[in-house]
């Protein structure tokens, strides 16, 4: 082992010194799809979700294994008790009986989408395939044989920036090995579920809800009370709405389990002991769920002439999809990307990474291996690059911050949004 180690350490620092200005301070995301798209005009989600780029703010670390469906994780009732959980997650979902009612009510044209389990059903599918081993595989480039390698490592490191690196390497003196824990700490896996549901049927079941409480009121008021309910109804008939439920997962890792990964290499081989990887106890741990909705409408505007129906799906598909991205960020500190401040005070982020203008960064600076701030800056709600997807190229840009100090150094220092 300690020949690995020393190799470790001696060719890290060595590609380190290679290193080139980049856009990013990455980390690296695995994207899994639960492939649930029985719903009415689920074909063209499915068609829409696949056009989805993968968000340039991360490194890619898709492995093969990215779609799940949650009918063959079903949990048993032992395994709901175990956690604790005899029906659902609290606040996590729709009861059995809101579920009926709506059901009910559409003649089952609407199914409620129950996602109280499905945490749950993760968890037993990220045990059932290893998928924290697949991870670890690839930041590895762990082949069938065992044989192994460091050039996805060295490829991250080289996407991240010097400095950065430089001060992570230089807190504790073990350089190159605390590079590597750094990266592969940041390891991230979202899983989404998409649904569509026609706004018409769950306008009616609203309008007949807003029909019997008017029904209660006084006569005089009936009829006005009618019409509010139909205006309602009309406003929120048409079209559909998506439903995209995200949920974040983290690659557990640290020294310990660094050392647990040197411990299944065959010193004398030099490669992996496939048999002692797979009995090694890589995890994935829960970090957060978050949910966004938008609504779908075909009563084109005149910036939409011209599309079709499908590029409709396309546009609110892909667009929900950055949306509960940019929550699952906003919720969690350790999924934010870290931008380079860039010259005029600006970054390369824009309204698809949900910038629209106001918001606050912090301004950081590294120091013995830690983000440290040193101030902050407001975007100017007049210079926000508009990224957002429109199924055509996007021209280049920057969103500007109103103002910012000499102190501030392009190149040198990051932003972070704080909200």
């Amino acid at each position: 082992m300690k020949k690995t180690v020393l190799i470790l350490l001696l060719v890290i620092p060595n590609l380190l010194l290679a290193q080139q200005k980049k856009d990013f301070v990455r980390s690296s995301l695995h994207m899994h799809l639960v492939d649930d798209f029985s719903f009415d005009n689920g074909d063209k989600v499915l068609d829409s979700y696949n056009k989805f780029q993968f968000p340039q703010n991360y490194n890619d670390h898709r492995i093969v294994l990215n779609k799940i469906k949650l009918s063959e994780y079903e949990l048993t009732d032992e395994e709901k008790a175990s956690s604790g959980k005899k029906k659902s997650l609290l606040g996590a979902a729709i009861s059995d009986v809101a579920s009926g009612a709506l059901e009910g009510s559409t003649g089952g044209l609407v199914k409620a989408q129950d996602n109280s389990m499905v945490k749950l059903q993760l968890n037993k599918y990220n045990t059932s395939n290893k998928i924290a081993h697949e991870l670890v595989k690839k930041w590895f480039n762990i082949k069938e044989d065992g044989s192994y390698n460091m050039g996805t490592v060295t490829l991250r490191s080289i996407q991240t920036k010097t400095m950065e690196m430089s001060a992570i390497a230089g807190a504790s003196g073990t350089g190159g090995i605390d590079q590597v824990n750094s990266l592969i700490n940041n390891t991230f896996v979202v899983y989404t579920r998409l649904n569509y549901v026609s706004n018409a049927i769950a306008a009616s079941v609203i309008k007949e809800i807003a029909y019997a409480q008017v029904a209660k009121l006084p006569a005089l008021l009936q009829a006005k009370g009618y019409k509010v309910a139909d205006k309602i109804f009309e406003k929120t008939s048409e079209g559909f709405s998506v439903w995209t439920t995200a949920w974040l997962y983290r690659l557990k890792w640290d020294q310990d389990v660094f050392n647990l990964f040197l411990s299944t290499i065959d010193q004398e081989k030099q490669a992996i002991d496939l048999e002692k990887f797979a009995a090694a106890n890589f995890e994935l741990e829960f970090i957060s769920q978050q949910k966004a909705t938008s609504l779908v409408t075909f009563s084109l505007k005149k910036e939409d002439k011209g599309r079709t129906e499908q590029d409709v799906f396309d546009l609110s598909t892909i667009r929900n999809m950055d949306k509960v991205l940019v929550k699952l960020q906003k919720k969690n500190d350790i999924f934010k990307p870290i931008f380079p401040l860039r010259d005029d005070f600006s970054l390369a982020a824009g309204k698809k990474e949900g910038i629209d203008g106001g918001e606050t960064f912090e301004v950081l600076e590294t120091k013995k291996g830690e983000y440290k701030r040193i101030g902050t800056m407001k975007v100017d709600k007049k210079r926000v690059w508009d990224n957002t997807w429109t199924g055509e190229d996007i021209e280049p840009g920057l969103t500007y911050f109103k103002k910012g100090s000499k102190k501030y150094i392009p190149g040198i220092h990051f932003v972070r949004l704080i909200k």
